[in-house]
């Protein structure tokens, strides 16, 4: 270097390993690699009495506290000395696109309480430098959790211009972090650039952007902490009196003023838009282990509460970090090998299964606290709600009725009145089964008492078994008394939809219409932004008729196009004000294609779920990742689209597209060719399912779109009542909770077990207040809230409870 690189700014040398525990491996290798790192790490602190190593994810430290104990204790002794700096606080380094804002808190309360527990540490820099985007929620969560920094390093440069690479970003609420993006990548290796080139072109960006800039080196990836070689470099330039030093990000960050930074406000997007539509069944398992662990802590808390029996805080804080763990950003994004993606959906099961062990386990306990039966030789049964918003829509039940498909029946409510039900197709093929399909609304946090009963007078008889009736192909037109739905001809897609009280036609053309398109890029989607939209569409195969009654109509449409089949339910209920719900199987056979799904809907202003609230997404064509809910918003209709499992979309002239499925070689990166005749494996092949809703009205608020996505991810409880000794009315709420403009995603117990904890996100960007019996809460414009509900108090924490 010439004399004039060293008048540049300081260049922080930041020795770390990034480890990504499954990858192009399993976990187990992961494992094995992150404590050989680790020990390298201890042979550099040795051997260097300057040298700075800094390292975070809490998982990676369980593993090496339970496997490798006289390395746990090195560790601990260079953190005491200040020598081994914690970093990131989370429990993993996850995507930060497809996990849930309850899962990015997650992350942070259990990473953060397992430093403060082993080494007692806060960890005020967050780090993320592999995963593939943030949106712009993310301040506001990070500050949430205790975050005042954080460093990232994609999107890159060339992927998204920031006004410095150094710079304050601003979240959706105003909140504040001093964010850095890494140059030339977090690692050194003899694969990548090498040590002093890294230096160099550091210098280069130093003088350029006039500020402090931090070089990372160490291996990388499959582990490897920074070596000896790396080292001789650092105190050979240090010798020659170049502006360089060991650092940590701690370090860097609080030499740095954040006074005189630029802003930024806006999300950080896009790198790999490929891995949002790849791993179906991951994705899948993901959103149903979220959904069930927060609904089964709901109810536990309010079992708690309400049945004094202990809460499962030991159990719940090992499901998450077994989900936390899953959301690494290589294993959620799809783009490991096919055995570990295997391993993770092993593991996904395994946390689904427990929280319907607990969940189950909860309704009981509050089931136990109401009044026995009206007669307990009626089918009687709970419908029981674990949301923060009420529940309005359907309810499936099939209550045991001893096979007993003679005697006429009634369905009664609390009060002994009627309640309007239709017989519908039973889940087990034998005789004698009865299952029923009703609309009923359900409180936040509350429960009904239901009974099915015989009543040979006004009783409605079972008429047997509906399996599906196949219909002409001409008959294309189906009603309810809510909507009105015509098929087209060709395609099998939703020529018309239309809300029969409102006159509100849905949909501007065909809809729910599959187009296969050819896409040949590799797992992550490298190189661009957007897939193609033109391809080959569906044809229509089959219709049948499998229900037709006072309260829905289903519609099982079969469409096929090249090898795959597409069969799709569309459930028209008969009021107008529940959601048209369509059932997906897919059967895919395709290899380097996706498969979009259309909804025309005349729009320009689309809004998606991202992590802690929503964006405003472009109608450009470029593929974004998002959530559970799509709103968007007309001069004369709203329209929400929830989704039960998928997290790819696009819009394009007023068009939505979900980006159901990609069929890429498994961690095929480019530039290796994938040749024609090889032995590959391909994703996603064979039969994979997911629900889609669909609401319009004239107007629709994000509270409401919050609350129908709740439902579709969160479907109510429904339990047969069999208890005796309850004291309890047969409806009511557990807990009684009122916002305006937010939604309530989370209610658990404390980590403390002193009280509750509720959280509540304002989608509105209007000053909302959480009141309940207890007090109230003001809840800031777009931002989060956590708040401790005790006895006879409630008050604001924060995502760690303090």
């Amino acid at each position: 270097m010439s004399d004039t690189a060293f008048t540049h700014p300081t260049l922080h040398m930041i020795g770390n390993a990034h480890i990504d525990p499954v990858w192009l491996w399993r976990w187990q290798e992961g494992c094995a690699e992150a404590i050989g790192t680790c020990w390298a790490a201890i042979d550099r602190l040795r051997e260097n009495d300057a040298f700075i190593f800094s390292k975070g994810e809490a998982h990676i430290y369980e593993w090496i506290e339970k496997l490798e104990p006289d390395l746990f204790a090195e560790i601990q002794r260079y953190v005491a000395e200040g020598r081994w700096t914690i970093v990131n606080g989370w429990w993993i380094q996850p995507d930060c696109n497809i996990p849930s804002g309850e899962s990015v808190i997650r992350q942070a309360l259990y990473g953060k309480k397992y430093f403060q527990s082993k080494f007692g540490v806060d960890v005020p820099v967050g780090l993320n430098v592999d995963s593939f985007g943030h949106p712009s929620t993310f301040p506001k969560l990070l500050r949430h959790t205790g975050s005042s920094y954080y460093t990232f390093m994609r999107p890159n440069a060339t992927e998204l211009d920031l006004p410095a690479e150094l710079f304050n970003w601003v979240g959706d609420d105003g909140s504040e972090v001093t964010a850095y993006r890494i140059q030339g990548a977090y690692s050194t290796s003899k694969r990548e650039m090498p040590l002093p080139e890294k230096i160099d072109l550091n210098y280069r960006n130093s003088g350029d952007f006039g500020h402090p800039i931090m070089c990372f080196y160490g291996v990388g990836n499959h582990g490897g902490a920074p070596t000896i070689a790396n080292l001789t470099e650092i105190e050979k330039r240090i010798g020659n009196s170049e502006n360089l030093r060991y650092s940590s990000p701690d370090i860097f960050f609080d030499e740095v003023s954040s006074s005189d930074l630029p802003r930024y406000k806006g999300n950080l997007q896009y790198h790999a838009i490929g891995c949002y539509s790849v791993a179906s069944n991951l994705k899948t398992f993901n959103r149903k282990a979220e959904s069930l662990l927060e609904m089964a802590e709901a109810a536990a808390t309010l079992a708690t509460l309400n049945a004094h029996i202990d809460y499962p805080k030991d159990h719940f804080e090992k499901l998450w970090k077994t989900l936390l763990f899953n959301q690494f950003h290589d294993t959620l994004g799809g783009s490991s090998i096919e055995v570990a993606c295997d391993d993770s959906e092993s593991e996904l099961r395994g946390v689904i299964a427990d929280a319907e062990l607990i969940l189950n386990a909860s309704a009981r306990q509050l089931g136990r606290t109401i009044t026995k039966p009206v007669d307990p030789t009626d089918a009687t049964f709970f419908v029981m709600n674990f949301n923060g918003s009420d529940n309005t829509g359907m309810v499936e039940a099939e209550p045991w009725v001893d096979k007993d498909i003679i005697s006429p029946r009634c369905l009664l409510d609390e009060t002994g009145q009627k309640i309007p039900f239709q017989y519908i197709d039973a889940l087990g093929k034998t005789k004698g089964l009865q299952r029923i399909v009703f609309r009923l609304d359900i409180p936040a946090y509350g429960y009904r008492t239901l009974r099915f009963v015989v009543d040979s007078e006004h009783g409605i008889p079972c008429p047997g078994q509906n399996i599906g009736v196949p219909l002409s192909i001409d008959n294309l037109e189906f009603e309810s008394d809510g909507y009105a739905l015509t098929i087209d001809s060709k395609t099998g897609a939703i020529q018309s939809l239309k809300n029969k009280k409102t006159n509100l036609e849905i949909f501007d053309g065909p809809a729910h219409l599959g187009t296969i398109v050819k896409d040949e890029t590799d797992t992550w989607g490298h190189g661009t932004k957007q897939f193609d939209f033109d391809g080959e569409t569906t044809e229509l195969v089959e219709i049948k008729l499998l229900d037709a009654g006072p309260i829905r109509t289903i519609v099982e449409v079969t469409t096929r196009c090249r090898a795959s089949v597409f069969r799709t339910s569309i459930a028209l209920p008969a009021d107008p004000e529940v959601p048209v719900q369509l059932r997906v199987k897919l059967d895919w056979h395709e290899h380097h294609h996706l498969l979009r799904i259309a909804y025309p809907l005349g729009v320009d202003h689309f809004e998606y779920e991202v992590p802690g609230g929503w964006e405003k997404r472009p109608d450009n064509g470029v593929e974004v990742p998002g959530q559970r809910w799509m709103r968007a918003v007309g001069r004369d209709k709203t329209v929400v689209i929830t989704n039960d499992a998928k997290y790819s979309f696009a819009a394009l002239d007023g068009t939505y597209h979900i980006t159901a499925v990609r069929s890429p070689v498994y961690a095929h990166h480019d530039p290796i060719e994938v040749g024609d005749g090889g032995s590959y494996r391909f994703m996603d092949q064979g039969e994979q399912s997911f629900t889609i809703e669909v609401y319009a009205a004239p107007t629709i608020t994000r509270t409401q779109a919050s609350a129908l996505a709740e439902a579709t991810n969160k479907p109510v409880v429904v339990t047969p009542h069999v208890s005796r000794n309850g004291d309890q009315p047969h409806r009511g709420q557990w807990l009684k909770t009122k916002v305006s403009t937010s939604a309530i995603g989370t209610l658990k117990m404390a980590e403390d077990l002193d009280g509750a904890i509720l959280r509540i996100v304002e989608l509105d960007g209007e000053q909302d207040q959480l009141c309940t019996e207890n007090g109230s809460v003001i809840i800031p414009a777009r931002g989060i809230a956590s708040a401790r509900l005790r006895t006879a108090d409630i008050s604001l924490t924060d995502g760690l409870e303090n």
